[in-house]
């Protein structure tokens, strides 16, 4: 829903009764910024369109919304002008998070009825990552926090975001390096099997030269990478499908990886499911989808290109 003129454009204060605050009302995005390119900047748009849309939230039109990144950039650039010099300001690489929310509210759950969207812009640091990561892959487990079933909010970047801060406290880092996140079982007497995403990724995995990826249906966040590794797939003949499938369904894949904005794609060395039981996986086949794929994808973002 698109509306430039019921728009609070924030800098740096926040109403504490913004609703994005009280009740986490509200959508958010989180973007690659590489050599003063918006990555999959089209694929966020369409995200932000769909969620302001679910939660009927008005937005500005996506020129205004460059025009503010854009500034933004040039701020922080002035601020970062003492450690970088001119030629390389342009070639920085940044993450933009843009979050919208349904503005100031009194007390309750009911919109309000003359609602103003708050809209934050943020620049920040490129996060490093280990080459480890993308040479030998990651150690992950398998999370005791699930994700809720809600159809109504599948797909979308809203701000509630405590599943995955729970989940994400459930390793350290050393250890084990992501987690992946199942979905909260809807009977009661079966146990939580079906496999969703990671804590901040997608995740994908491939059996007999196909390339399989859960279904963002009923809880999870629809990627940008994930879409675009769809539009990829298509392009280079390699068959995907997306559907329900159980974790267990990941004891013999020949390869699982996750997919993420800001990282790319990172391949998995390892799974841990349980006290007894863990599954590994080989990073030497050359011939790996996520080999081909991470030569478009992770060069693009200026991450290892792993083989």
């Amino acid at each position: 829903m698109i509306d430039n003129q019921a728009i609070n454009l924030i800098n740096d204060v926040i109403d504490v009764n913004d609703r994005g605050l009280t009740y986490g009302d509200g959508i958010f995005e989180t973007i690659a910024c590489v050599n003063g390119e918006l990555h999959n900047w089209h694929l966020h748009w369409q995200r932000l369109c769909s969620g302001a849309e679910r939660l009927s939230l008005s937005i500005p039109d996506d020129l205004i919304f460059l025009n503010m990144i854009n500034l933004k950039l040039l701020q922080n650039n002035d601020l970062d002008s003492d450690s970088l010099d001119s030629e390389n300001l342009n070639s920085e690489k940044k993450v933009i998070k843009i979050i919208i929310t349904r503005g100031k509210g009194g007390r309750g759950y009911q919109f309000p009825q003359q609602a103003q969207t708050s809209v934050i812009i943020s620049v920040h640091h490129w996060p490093e990552r280990s080459i480890d990561d993308y040479k030998k892959g990651m150690r992950v487990k398998v999370c005791q926090t699930c994700l809720a079933l809600q159809p109504v909010l599948a797909g979308i970047k809203h701000l509630n975001r405590l599943e995955q801060v729970f989940a994400g406290n459930e390793f350290n880092g050393n250890d084990y390096h992501d987690g992946i996140m199942l979905a909260c079982s809807d009977e009661s007497s079966q146990l939580r099997t079906r496999v969703i995403e990671a804590t901040s990724s997608n995740l994908f995995f491939v059996k007999n030269g196909q390339l399989f990826t859960p279904k963002i249906d009923t809880c999870g966040v629809q990627g940008t990478i994930r879409q675009e590794i769809f539009q990829l797939a298509k392009k280079m003949s390699i068959r995907i499908e997306q559907g329900h499938y159980t974790l267990s369904e990941l004891s013999d894949a020949s390869d699982v990886f996750f997919s993420n904005s800001i990282f790319g794609i990172v391949p998995v060395a390892s799974i841990t499911c349980s006290d007894n039981t863990q599954w590994f996986y080989t990073q030497q086949n050359k011939q790996r989808i996520s080999t081909a794929l991470s030569s478009k994808i992770n060069k693009a973002l200026g991450r290892p290109v792993f083989l």
